[in-house]
């Protein structure tokens, strides 16, 4: 006898999968770490020509991409060039706790949705990818950037 279908589990909604991009280790794990607690699956990458490949395999589950901006090799902006290259449409997010020779307002304007500064709050970064009230994106989302030492990003070891 099979279960009708209004007695069967409905299954839990599926959150997008996350590439996080970031040329340290420790900054990659954590966030990850966060994002698997909070449902999300993960993709990594240590460099923007990674970030590149994996948005080709991928880019059918990938919802946003976490990318630093001060990298080796191709920086978090060249990065993001080379993704709307790939799909105008990418959805991108800057997470940095240095941005360099960048403005926010230059970040924004080059397509990112959001620029979150390290160290930053947990909940900052789940209301960066959770939150889209109508008519708001990411980049309207104020966060702060203080020394809180609830906020992450800082105070990791570098294990290079």
């Amino acid at each position: 006898m099979t279960t009708p279908p209004s007695a069967r589990p409905v299954a839990e909604e599926t959150r997008p999968t996350i590439l996080v991009v970031d040329d340290e280790p420790a900054i990659r794990r954590l966030v990850a770490a966060i994002l698997q607690q909070q449902g999300y699956a993960v993709l990594l990458a240590p460099t923007g020509a990674e970030a590149v490949r994996l948005y080709q395999d991928h880019s059918g589950v990938i919802g946003t991409v976490l990318l630093d901006i001060r990298m080796p090799g191709l920086d978090g902006p060249a990065t993001l060039e080379a993704l709307r290259a790939l799909d105008p449409q990418v959805r991108c997010c800057f997470l940095s706790g240095d941005l360099g020779d960048y403005s926010e307002a230059d970040l924004l304007q080059r397509g990112a949705r959001g620029v979150l500064r390290k160290p930053f709050r947990v909940e900052e970064l789940v209301s960066l990818l959770d939150r889209r009230p109508a008519g708001v994106t990411v980049a309207d989302i104020a966060l702060p950037h203080d020394n809180d030492t609830t906020r992450m990003g800082k105070s990791l070891p570098d294990t290079r």
